[in-house]
């Protein structure tokens, strides 16, 4: 019985999503330092207007020079600052997406196989790159987002305070309840978006089908058909927008009403205090430069919300992934292989993609070591599943397989590979060179000699009439070399790693 899976709490959300943020505290600490000084620049402009408005106001030349020398000074340290801040920031970049790699991708290499198949490549590349990607990238978001916002409403606070303390209790209010409800709403709408993605992730395997099914679509003039699956699934996700369009509109709406009651309240009460004397029109200045860039930058931040939403169901679907897809049995654990002349044993071995429809059911087999052994039988009759239980690919429902005198499922599966040399129909082979190919599984350095000797071995030798020999680009999966050509590259790479 499968174990069920409780949904996390918005809590434990937050923790997750910030939690690359644990391990990388300096970093993170520099990101904050560098985004406060590129933002500083904004409130000294902003005192700038004040200062030299009031300067105009009271027809003070000598002060007015004054101001331009001190600000000019300030914006000049400023840049200096920020330019020298800059370069570490690029370093500092991508150290979040980092981390998340250095946790997950591992993860991912020991998914238990009988399911990986399941979902597929394809979707597990598009769900894995999609997730770090948007994780990483939310991450510096939420931080620029944040800082910005604190500091807008900082200087408005500020200025407010010097007039009067209600004010900035009626703006926190009105923030706080602007971004509560964008909050609310975003989450409210994150199952549509994950909805959504899920509809897109079908489109993108469509038309991988379609691409790489070019010329039997051409025999049969099925592209209109096609064409008509793919845009389907688009009036799926239209579907799914006017849904979260009845959430996110009225946000946006309530977002703009918030902020126009708020200006025009404030301008109403200075201008009162403006023409009874009691403030300068360099206050209203500085005030109204500091409320224009916090209106800017709540609407940016009401964006991100939006924004955030999207990328952030992505996120979701990568977490789901992880915490869903279970990882092989026995990896770790169990006894350490003792490999000794490659006797095999499959006993009552029953097995099915779908139990329903099984491939084996109680089979029996004995193998002899130290024999070649070929199974000839017709296409789907399970002689490539068969490999694959032999080699703890894949685990069998019930049934025991003995190597050696040593049952698979007692034996540690990590030690096992080591022993095991396993080509697929469909050759292993990556977009880099054929150097990087052949030594991309080899865990010791290998000298070029050897490596010309293995090549000789697997009749491979045809590398070295490639235009820059082993350092010859292959193209993605091996697109410029031939089929027999990737196998005996395939060949090459098994014997190198010599199991």
């Amino acid at each position: 019985m499968s174990e069920k899976i409780t949904e996390p709490t918005i809590l434990r959300k937050i923790s997750r999503f910030f939690s690359p943020i644990k391990s990388n505290l300096s970093i993170t600490f520099y990101l904050v330092i560098y985004f406060i000084a590129q933002y500083s620049f904004g409130i000294i402009f902003i005192f700038f207007v004040k200062d030299v408005t009031y300067s105009f106001e009271v027809k003070n030349q000598e002060l007015f020079q004054q101001l331009l020398l001190q600000y000019g000074l300030g914006f000049i340290v400023m840049f200096f600052i920020v330019f020298s801040l800059y370069k570490g920031w690029t370093y500092s970049y991508n150290r979040y997406r980092i981390s998340i790699e250095s946790y997950y991708i591992p993860r991912y290499i020991v998914f238990d196989n009988t399911v990986q198949e399941r979902i597929g490549t394809g979707k597990s590349i598009a769900i894995i790159s999609k997730g770090i990607k948007m994780w990483s990238t939310l991450i510096d978001r939420v931080l620029i987002e944040c800082i910005s916002l604190i500091m807008s409403v900082g200087i408005s606070f500020y200025l407010l305070s010097q007039i009067n303390n209600i004010l900035i209790l009626i703006l926190t209010i009105l923030l706080t309840f602007g971004a509560s409800l964008g909050l609310y709403l975003n989450y409210k709408v994150l199952g549509l978006r994950k909805k959504r993605i899920m509809l897109d992730n079908i489109w993108s395997k469509n038309l991988v089908k379609i691409i790489m099914s070019k010329i039997e679509i051409l025999q049969s003039k099925k592209i209109g058909e096609e064409v008509k699956k793919l845009n389907e699934l688009h009036e799926g996700q239209i579907v799914y927008n006017q849904k979260m369009a009845i959430f996110l509109v009225p946000f946006f709406l309530v977002g703009s009403f918030i902020i126009a009651i708020l200006l025009f309240f404030v301008f109403h009460y200075f201008g009162k205090l403006y023409f009874s004397g009691d403030i300068s029109l360099g206050y209203i200045a500085g005030l109204t430069g500091a409320l224009l860039m916090m209106q800017s930058v709540f609407f940016n931040f009401l964006d991100f919300l939006k924004n955030f939403g999207k990328d952030f169901a992505e996120v979701q679907v990568f977490w789901d992934f992880f915490d869903t897809t279970p990882q092989i049995q026995g990896y770790e654990e169990g006894i350490t292989f003792n490999h000794k002349n490659g006797t095999i044993e499959l006993k009552n071995l029953s097995f099915g993609y779908d139990e329903n429809n099984l491939i084996f059911k109680n089979f029996s087999l004995k193998l002899q070591g130290e024999n070649v052994t070929a199974f000839v039988g017709p296409s789907g009759g399970g002689k490539s599943t068969l490999i694959k239980l032999i080699a703890g690919y894949i685990r069998a429902n019930s049934g025991e397989i003995i190597i050696d005198g040593q049952k698979l499922s007692k034996t540690s599966l990590k030690s096992y590979y080591k022993d095991i040399g396993y080509l697929t129909q469909e050759p292993s082979v990556f977009d880099g060179t054929v150097r990087e190919n052949l030594l991309y599984a080899v865990s010791q350095d290998i000298e070029e000699t050897e490596i010309k000797s293995i090549i000789t071995q697997a009749h491979a030798d045809f590398v070295y009439e490639l235009p820059n020999g082993l350092d010859t680009e292959i193209g993605e999966r091996g697109v410029k070399l031939s089929g027999g050509q990737k196998q005996r590259l395939a060949i090459a790479k098994i014997f190198l790693k010599n199991p």
